[in-house]
């Protein structure tokens, strides 16, 4: 089963900082923008609230490992909670003003994107049978979600092209073996606040994910924190 959780991103205070470790707070800050920052912020605090809640862990005790399971790099690796054990996988996205969070028990890939943020993708990234299903920017950008999701879920993010893979009507129909067989992933599309869309790809058999606000999750982490820190301090 996947549970997908979504939150604005303003309704992230800062504070909620508290929650990340040194490294992702380090990570956080070599971030140049701030919007981007706060972007981070929101799904990396979401994730850890999701992740926690799920495991019934301090969502600040949680550890992440991001060795590359391809190269063996330390730093640009599928993040996967450390002690966690077989059976749990996570993948986050954010875009404009949204953060957002799968957790399964399978291999799990989401991606989102703004539908009026109106930046087409290369046509270099289609194959010629998906770019005549694609008239419009809504249809490549609603394409564009699907293949992240799959090169997420495959650990591979853009190392792959995304011109080797084809998805048409929503149905993968090709895949680099490296990836494995179309058939091997269940792709569906995610019902999010609009203007955001959303796909999500799971390795394996999987039924409809539960889509849901995080705000909840959210405010409740701020009422904790904010009742444990001397007033006036946060962490950035």
């Amino acid at each position: 089963m996947t549970d997908v959780r979504y939150i604005d991103v303003d309704q992230v205070p800062r504070s909620l900082a508290v929650l990340l470790d040194g490294r992702d707070r380090a990570r956080r800050r070599r971030i140049l923008r701030e919007a981007d920052r706060d972007r981070a912020l929101a799904a990396w605090v979401l994730a850890r609230l999701v992740l926690g809640e799920r495991l019934g862990r301090d969502p600040a005790a949680l550890r992440f490992d991001r060795t590359c399971a391809h190269c063996g790099d330390p730093d640009h690796g599928k993040p996967v909670v450390e002690s966690a054990g077989p059976g749990l996988d996570f993948s986050l996205s954010h875009a404009g003003g949204l953060a957002v969070v799968a957790v399964s028990d399978r291999t799990v890939g989401l991606d989102i994107e703004d539908a009026t943020a109106g930046v087409r993708p290369l046509d270099a990234a289609l194959t010629d049978r998906e770019r005549a299903a694609c008239p419009d920017y809504a249809g490549f950008v609603r394409l564009w979600t699907r293949k992240e999701a799959v090169l997420k879920a495959a650990g591979k993010g853009l190392d792959i092209h995304p011109g080797r893979i084809e998805i048409l009507d929503s149905t993968l129909h090709a895949l680099p073996a490296e990836l494995g067989r179309p058939e091997d992933y269940t792709l569906r599309d995610v019902p999010l606040p609009a203007p955001y869309v959303g796909a999500l790809a799971v390795l394996g058999p999987d039924s409809a994910p539960r889509v849901r606000s995080g705000a909840e999750l959210v405010r409740n982490a701020a009422r904790s924190v904010s009742s444990s820190l001397p007033h006036g301090r946060t962490h950035g």
